[in-house]
C-alpha cells in the first residue's frame, strides 16, 4: 500500500488513551540538555542504548528502564547500529573520524574503524551486508554516504556513495529489506533519497525533495516500513507527517492520520504498526497505528509538561514493547525512559461487578463488561477465570469460558463457592492480534457454616495439686477436627495444655494439676466450609 503526504485532522473517536498510571518509567542519567543521541533496542539481552554524546558514552538500561552500565569513551557518540545477532553495537564517533564496535555483553570496545580525515560520520544503519553511515555531520564540504565493509580479513571503508544527491549535511538513515532510506536531519525543505543496497552497492531508485506547506520545521525523524515500502517523516510541524512510498511519490490510496501536536519521532514496529511521537500533544505523546489505519489503535499520555524527544521511540525487536524517551516535565534536568507492552494493540479496559456476599453451595453470577475500542470486540470472547478461597489459597483454574456479549458489551459468568470466607475471582482476557490482554479481579464475602464446640467443667472445683479433667466436644465441620485447649492460671500466663484430633465423638480429654483459679479455653481454628470456634471453662481451686 502506497502513502502520501498526510495533514493530520483532529479526530480520535475510538482511540484508547493510557494513561500515566501504566507508564514504566526511570529517569536516566542523560542530561536534557543538548546535544541528544539516539536509542537503540537489543532484542537477545534485552538491553537498551541511549547514546549520550554530551558525555561522549552510551547509557545502557535493561527493559524496565534500569540503568544496568555506561560505555565510556565513545567521542561524541551519537548514531547506532546493532549487528543482525545482536553481539556487537557500532557507534558514530562525528569527532574522532571513526566507528567503534562494542561487545553487547562486556560492554568494552573491541575496535575502531577509521572513516577518513574530516568525515565526521554521524548515522549508521545496515544493509546488504555492510555498515553504512552517513558523514560530514559537520557539513564540511556537504554530507554524504559511505559504507563499512567487515566481511573480509580487513575492514574496507567506501565513501562517496550518495548518487550525486547534493546533501548539505550528514543525512539520517533508515533501511529494511534491503532499501536504505536517507533524509535531511533537522533542516528544510524536506530532503529524501532511496537508495536499493540489497547487492552491497548503493544504487540510487528516487530522490525527492519538497517544502511542505506552510512548515517551518525540519525534518526530525524518518522510518521505513518492513517491508521496505513505505516511508514516513515527522517534520516538527503541527498535525503533520509525511508518507510516501519507497518511491517517494504518492497516490490515491494514501491516509491521513489523526494527529494532534508536533510529530518529531517516527518508528515502525515489526508487524508494520507505526508510531508517532509528539511534542506539545493536547493530552497525547504517542499515537500507535496499525498498517493502514488513519485512526490510532492505540494512544498514550505520559503526562503534563513532558514531551517525546526527536528521534525518541523504539521497539523491542519482537514488538512486545515500545520504549519512549521523553523530558522529566516541567523544568525536568534528565531525561526519561518509560516502556508499554503490547503498544500495537488497543488497550482493553474490563470491568466486574459481584455480589457482596452470597452463601456458600449457591450459585452467584459475576456480570463483567468491557469499555468500547476499537477495532470492535468479537460477539464472543475466551475469559479465563480463576477462584482464590480458603480452599485454594494459590488460586484454582475454573478453566476457560466462552462468553457472549451483549449489546452493552456485557457478559455473565456463574461459580457456585465450595469455601467461605473471602472469595476471589479473577477474570483475564487474554487478548487477541488487535486488543491488550485485560484482567480484573472481584471479592464476595461467603459466610462460612456454624459448628459448636462445648467444655465442660465450668464452676467444677478441684482441690489444690491435684488434676482437674475436663472435655472438649466439638461438632461438625467440613475436613479441620484439630481443637487446642490452653489454660490460664489467675495472674499467670495462658499456655498450652493440648492439641489433637478429636476422637469419633468429637470428644477431646484434657487432664491439668492447677494449684490456682484456671481458666482453660478451647479453640478449633475453622477449615474452609466451617468458621472457627472458642469456648471457656473456669476450674476453682480449694486448698481443702
Amino acid at each position: 500500500m502506497g502513502l502520501a503526504i498526510l495533514l493530520g485532522s483532529v479526530c480520535l473517536a475510538g482511540a484508547s488513551t493510557e494513561t500515566a498510571a501504566a507508564d514504566s518509567r526511570t529517569t536516566l542519567p542523560i542530561s536534557a540538555d543538548w546535544p541528544r543521541g539516539e536509542m537503540v533496542v537489543d532484542g537477545v539481552h534485552h538491553s537498551v542504548f541511549i547514546s549520550d554524546p554530551k558525555t561522549n558514552s552510551v547509557v545502557v538500561a535493561d527493559y524496565t528502564g534500569k540503568t544496568v552500565g555506561r560505555i565510556t569513551g565513545e567521542t561524541s557518540g551519537t548514531g547506532m547500529a546493532l549487528s543482525e545477532d545482536s553481539s556487537t553495537l557500532y557507534i558514530a564517533l562525528p569527532d574522532a573520524d571513526a566507528i567503534s564496535a562494542v561487545d553487547t555483553v562486556t560492554l568494552k570496545e573491541t575496535a575502531r574503524y577509521t572513516t577518513g580525515p574530516h568525515t565526521a560520520p554521524l548515522d549508521l544503519a545496515f544493509a546488504g551486508g555492510k555498515l553504512w553511515f552517513s558523514y560530514g555531520a559537520y557539513a564540511q564540504g556537504g554530507g554524504n554516504i559511505g559504507s563499512l565493509d567487515l566481511s573480509g580479513v580487513k575492514p574496507v571503508v567506501t565513501l562517496n556513495q550518495s548518487g550525486g544527491v547534493p546533501w548539505e549535511s550528514a543525512p539520517q538513515l533508515t533501511t529494511a529489506q534491503g532499501v536504505l532510506v536517507a533524509g535531511n536531519k533537522d533542516r528544510s525543505p524536506e530532503e529524501l533519497a532511496v537508495y536499493d543496497v540489497s547487492s552491497g552497492t548503493a544504487q540510487k531508485r528516487a530522490y525527492r525533495k519538497q517544502i511542505m506547506p506552510d512548515s517551518l520545521g525540519g525534518q526530525e525523524d524518518l522510518a521505513v516500513s518492513p517491508d521496505g515500502k513505505e516511508i514516513v517523516t515527522a517534520d516538527g510541524t503541527d498535525d503533520f507527517v509525511t508518507n510516501l512510498r519507497s518511491d517517494l511519490s504518492g497516490g490515491k490510496d494514501t491516509r491521513t492520520l489523526d494527529i494532534q501536536g508536533e510529530p518529531n519521532a517516527v518508528q515502525y514496529a515489526p508487524n508494520g504498526a507505526l508510531a508517532v511521537g509528539v511534542r506539545y500533544g493536547k493530552g497525547v505523546d504517542t499515537y500507535v497505528y496499525r498498517p493502514g489505519d488513519n485512526r490510532a489503535i492505540r494512544s498514550i499520555s505520559t503526562g503534563d509538561y513532558n514531551s517525546v524527544q526527536p528521534h525518541g521511540l523504539a521497539w523491542a525487536p519482537d514488538g512486545s514493547k515500545l520504549f519512549v524517551l521523553t523530558s522529566d516535565g516541567a523544568g525536568g534536568k534528565n531525561l526519561v525512559l518509560r516502556s508499554f507492552d503490547d503498544a500495537t494493540k488497543t488497550v482493553t479496559r474490563l470491568s466486574v461487578s459481584a455480589p457482596a456476599k452470597a452463601p456458600l453451595d449457591r450459585k452467584l453470577t459475576l456480570t463483567g463488561k468491557f469499555d468500547l475500542v476499537l477495532p470492535s470486540l468479537p460477539g464472543s470472547l475466551p475469559i479465563e477465570v480463576t477462584r482464590t478461597d480458603l480452599a485454594s489459597p494459590m488460586g484454582k483454574s475454573l478453566g476457560t469460558r466462552t462468553v457472549w456479549l451483549s449489546r452493552d458489551r456485557e457478559f455473565e459468568i456463574e461459580d457456585t463457592p465450595e469455601a467461605g470466607g473471602t472469595v476471589t475471582y479473577s477474570l483475564h482476557y487474554p487478548g487477541d492480534d488487535t486488543h491488550a490482554p485485560a484482567t480484573v479481579t472481584a471479592t464476595v464475602a461467603v459466610p462460612r457454616n456454624k459448628t459448636t464446640l462445648t467444655l465442660d467443667g465450668n464452676g467444677k472445683t478441684v482441690t489444690s495439686g491435684k488434676n482437674a479433667t475436663l472435655t472438649a466436644k466439638l461438632g461438625k465441620t467440613w475436613k479441620e477436627r484439630k481443637v487446642s485447649v490452653y489454660a490460664q492460671p489467675a495472674g499467670g500466663a495462658n499456655e498450652l495444655v493440648k492439641a489433637a484430633t478429636v476422637d469419633r465423638d468429637g470428644k477431646l480429654v484434657i487432664t491439668c494439676k492447677v494449684t490456682r483459679n484456671t481458666t482453660f479455653t478451647a479453640v478449633f481454628g475453622g477449615d474452609a466450609r466451617t468458621e472457627p470456634a472458642q469456648v471457656t471453662s473456669t476450674v476453682k481451686v480449694s486448698t481443702h
